[in-house]
């Protein structure tokens, strides 16, 4: 007997459906089956790591950790319990089984713990079906290989599942437990990418808070040459009142400048012009299309993760939960048939493509576990809405790899009045190529035409404009920058970094499959039937951390605010995956850090800031730059002794000019109480009086007192 087992019950009608034509009169409640070939399925994870009760009655007490199991142990889901005894029994009976999990690290674990936990000892194979089309599926069934070929990827899913379970249970109790000791509330979910994730939304918010914003100025010269509007901006001189960056900060020096140029012709002193091509844009991965989609039409990545799932179950397009944007050279002959399809559907340009072209898309080398999202040549019908504006994204994006490159001109030029230097640049395009089909949204790619010019041609009666203008804050994270974030980690920690690379290599924290549920994690207010505090909120489409977020981020260990420890373990999963390092090491390496963030949490839990309980003012808590570093902001803590909020610096090393001491300020309506010496300018102390009663403010520099209003 042989008997495949599908991830989900949607594959396992289309291998059916491939196997038999009538496969619909062989549907029984838990397989389809002709003769002694049955096709059946799980839904999803059907088993799951034991809770930390099975490891002992004294770790069903939440304050109980460490849990490190010596022997790890598997239960059954209760939801899904009925199907798993049906595989359990023809496993009995079977003699070859196909493992038709999804082909990538899950996929391989969530069949393979079936068959390790029931005890099978047959044959196993493994099939990879990449999208449910006809022509898919006859390439997945006829490259079947054996099972054991993918052992390494089941390690690598094992261990991503332990460490997982090794960080989210231990630390989520050692930190909550921690930090109600001190007067803290809420559970401290704390989750191995989850930390990283809100950390970057927390040091953004903070970035913005500390911003302070700069006025400066620029000169514009407005010109005109046959007819054809073009503009060039003042190149300041070394001896320019400038910041940093190079920008112009006094008024009076441009107004100077603008006066003398005024009504004088300019002449253009260099002219550049080169030809270049664009490559279009490659097909879509789920991260790519999940950003693209919330900045086009303000989807959340949940959703379309819905949306392109709903169209895979459908057959329209291919696996939605891919991490790559190639595909494979061998696919490059489906090309005119799902063409031909997308042209039916209603797609004009994809009349006009070309399939003979084969774009850098078409690379072996860079397919991983899945290809790209691609449409499967299946004719759409009856989408809703948002199914249509997911599923016309995936397909223009595919017909436009069969469009020549976009050709332009980009002109350099410098013009010179009075001596000044007026620098501009343009961009002409020549033939649009796929771009005449689909443009993109990068405010960068506008054209800008330009007239012909060449050195020596005058200009005459330019306009000079001065435009004043502010240093901005960067921007709040929406959900799809911040995903875009997440797959792009390496682009937010230090060129210096060790591990840039490595999160280069590993495509940055999370998985296409979890990164929209960590976000969504991070702004839930409940959990099951019970209400929990959320560590973002949305304001618009931006995310804004909330007062508890904030404080998870500032009371938990620095490494797991950091991508570094998700990136190495990544790394590492890659190397178990690759056969390259064992599972045993990968663990015994997480138990390690583990113990030693336990060991911290119970060790600077003093540091540990009050996340109140979560009513509406925690989010009002406003952000004050501390007086005396000039660099952090004050937080407000909280004092289990005295049972009072108090705010101190961020900065553990900032103390008192003077004192050499920390500095503690007092809290009065949820706002630091802020006193500055008016002689030296340094913070001032409250003293108490016993022979007056009374409170003072007392300068240690200048050692002056003053009586408290």
């Amino acid at each position: 007997m042989i008997v495949y087992i599908a991830e989900k019950p949607d594959i396992a009608t289309a291998m059916a459906a491939y196997l038999w034509s009538d496969y619909s009169s062989y549907k029984h409640k838990h397989c389809y089956q002709k003769g002694d070939v049955i096709v059946t399925w799980a839904y999803g994870h059907i088993m799951m790591t034991a809770m930390p009760e099975a490891y002992g009655k004294e770790y069903a007490d939440f304050s109980t950790y460490p849990v490190i199991p010596s022997t790890w142990k598997k239960r059954p889901s209760p939801s899904t319990k009925e199907q798993f005894e049906y595989i359990r029994s023809v496993l009995g009976k079977a003699d070859v089984v196909v493992n038709g999990g999804d082909p990538d690290r899950e996929g391989q674990l969530l069949i393979d713990e079936i068959l390790e936990y029931v005890g099978y000892k047959g044959e196993v194979r493994r099939i990879l079906i990449n999208a449910k089309d006809t022509d898919s599926l006859k390439r997945a069934f006829d490259h079947i290989e054996p099972n054991e070929k993918y052992r390494p990827l089941y390690h690598a899913g094992l261990a991503r599942e332990r460490a997982d379970w090794l960080v989210g249970i231990n630390l989520s109790r050692a930190y909550t437990v921690s930090a109600r000791k001190h007067g803290a509330a809420g559970v401290w979910r704390v989750g191995r990418v989850k930390m990283p994730t809100l950390a970057l939304v927390v040091e953004r918010e903070k970035e913005i808070q500390n911003f302070h914003s700069v006025e400066y100025y620029e000169l514009t010269g407005k010109y005109s040459k046959n007819g054809i509007p073009f503009s060039a901006i003042l190149k300041p001189s070394d001896e320019a009142p400038l910041d940093s960056e190079g920008r112009i900060i006094q008024r009076n020096y441009v107004e100077k400048i603008q006066n003398e140029v005024k009504n004088q012709p300019a002449r253009v002193t260099s002219s550049e012009r080169k030809s270049q091509t664009e490559s279009a844009p490659l097909p879509y991965s789920l991260d790519t299309l999940q950003v693209e989609a919330n900045k086009r039409y303000g989807m959340s990545p949940s959703d379309v993760l819905a949306k392109v799932q709903s169209l895979y179950e459908k057959k329209f397009v291919s696996y939605p939960r891919s991490d790559c944007n190639y595909i494979p050279t061998s696919q490059h002959g489906d090309a005119g048939r799902i063409l031909k399809a997308l042209a039916e559907y209603g797609l004009e340009a994809a009349s006009n493509a070309d399939a003979s072209i084969q774009s850098r898309c078409f690379n072996d080398g860079k397919v991983s576990a899945h290809h790209a999202i691609i449409p499967t040549g299946v004719i759409p019908k009856g989408l809703d809405e948002r199914e249509r504006k997911v599923y016309d994204m995936i397909a223009v994006r595919y017909l436009i790899q069969f469009y020549p490159p976009c050709r332009y001109d980009v002109v350099k030029y410098e013009l010179t009045a009075k001596g000044y230097v007026f620098a501009g640049s343009g961009k002409t395009i020549v033939s649009p190529g796929w771009r005449g089909i689909s443009i993109s949204d990068d405010k960068d790619d506008e054209v800008k035409e330009v007239p012909t010019l060449a050195t020596g041609d005058i200009i005459p009666i330019p306009i000079y404009i001065i435009d004043t203008k502010k240093t901005t804050p960067p921007k709040r994270f929406t959900e799809g920058s911040l995903l875009a974030a997440m797959t792009n980690i390496w682009r937010f920690v230090s060129p210096d970094n060790p591990n840039k690379e490595k999160l280069k290599e590993c495509k940055g924290i999370g998985t296409p499959a979890t990164r929209d549920s960590i976000i969504a994690d991070l702004l839930a207010t409940k959990s099951g039937k019970s209400d929990i505090l959320p560590c973002i909120q949305k304001k618009g489409k931006e995310l804004v951390p909330t007062a508890f977020g904030t404080a998870m981020i500032d009371g938990i260990h620095e490494s797991l605010t950091k991508p570094d420890l998700t990136a190495v373990m990544e790394y590492n999963l890659s190397a178990i995956a690759e056969g390259k390092m064992g599972l045993g090491v990968f663990l015994e390496e997480t138990q390690k850090m583990v113990l030693e963030n336990i060991a911290f949490a119970e060790g600077s839990s003093h540091y540990v800031a009050s996340a109140a309980v979560g009513g509406k003012d925690d989010q009002e808590v406003p952000h004050e730059e501390c007086p005396v570093c000039r660099r952090k902001t004050l937080a407000r803590k909280y004092s289990p002794k005295t049972k009072k909020h108090f705010w101190v610096c961020e900065e553990k090393s900032c103390v008192h000019p003077t004192t050499g001491k920390t500095v503690f300020y007092a809290d009065s309506r949820k706002k630091p109480v802020v006193k500055l010496c008016p002689q030296c300018g340094v913070p001032l102390c409250q003293v108490y009086s016993k022979k007056t009663k009374q409170q003072y403010w007392v300068c240690p520099k200048c050692n002056e007192f003053k009586k408290m209003l």
